[in-house]
C-alpha cells in the first residue's frame, strides 16, 4: 500500500493543469517541499517571463504538499490567505518552489514559499494561510 505522501505527489503531478505547467514534486518531508516547473508558451507572459498566475498556483501547490505530511488521517487543508512579493521575472528555468511549514496550530497552518530561478536566485515570496478541516480528503488524494 502507498504511503499518504506518495500519494499526494501523485495525485498533484496527475492533474491536467500540473501537468499543463509540467509540475514535477522534487522533494517531499516533514514540513517541507520542493516543486519545479520548466520555463516554456505555458508559463510565461506577454513579457516573456513567469507568469504571476502560475507563481501563485504552484506556490500554493506547494505550500499544501509541504503541509500534507503534518496533516492526520481525517484532515484536510485549504487556503484561505495568500499574499506574495514578487521581486523579479525570469524568462528561464527551471523554477523552483520551496515550501516549509512555519506554524501548524490545532485549526491554521502557515507556510513561507521561496520561488527560487535556476540559478537559485531569489524571484519572489510567498506567505500561504490554509484552514485544517476535519472532513475526508477528496477523492483524488486517496
Amino acid at each position: 500500500m502507498k504511503d499518504r505522501l506518495s500519494i499526494y505527489k501523485e495525485s498533484m503531478e496527475s492533474l491536467p493543469l500540473h501537468r499543463f505547467l509540467g509540475l514535477k514534486v522534487e522533494e517531499l518531508g516533514e514540513g517541507d517541499s520542493r516543486v519545479s516547473i520548466p520555463i516554456n508558451s505555458n508559463t510565461l507572459n506577454v513579457a516573456g517571463k513567469l507568469h504571476g498566475g502560475v507563481t501563485y498556483t504552484v506556490s500554493d501547490v506547494a505550500a499544501f504538499l509541504a503541509l500534507s505530511s503534518l496533516l492526520e488521517p481525517g484532515e484536510f487543508a485549504v487556503t484561505i490567505d495568500y499574499q506574495c512579493s514578487i521581486y523579479r521575472g525570469t524568462g528561464s528555468g527551471p523554477v523552483t518552489f520551496h515550501a516549509r511549514v512555519a506554524r501548524r496550530a490545532h485549526r491554521l497552518a502557515f507556510m513561507n514559499v521561496e520561488v527560487l530561478g535556476p540559478g537559485g536566485e531569489l524571484l519572489a515570496e510567498a506567505r500561504v494561510t490554509k484552514a485544517i478541516t476535519r472532513r475526508q480528503a477528496p477523492e483524488i488524494y486517496r
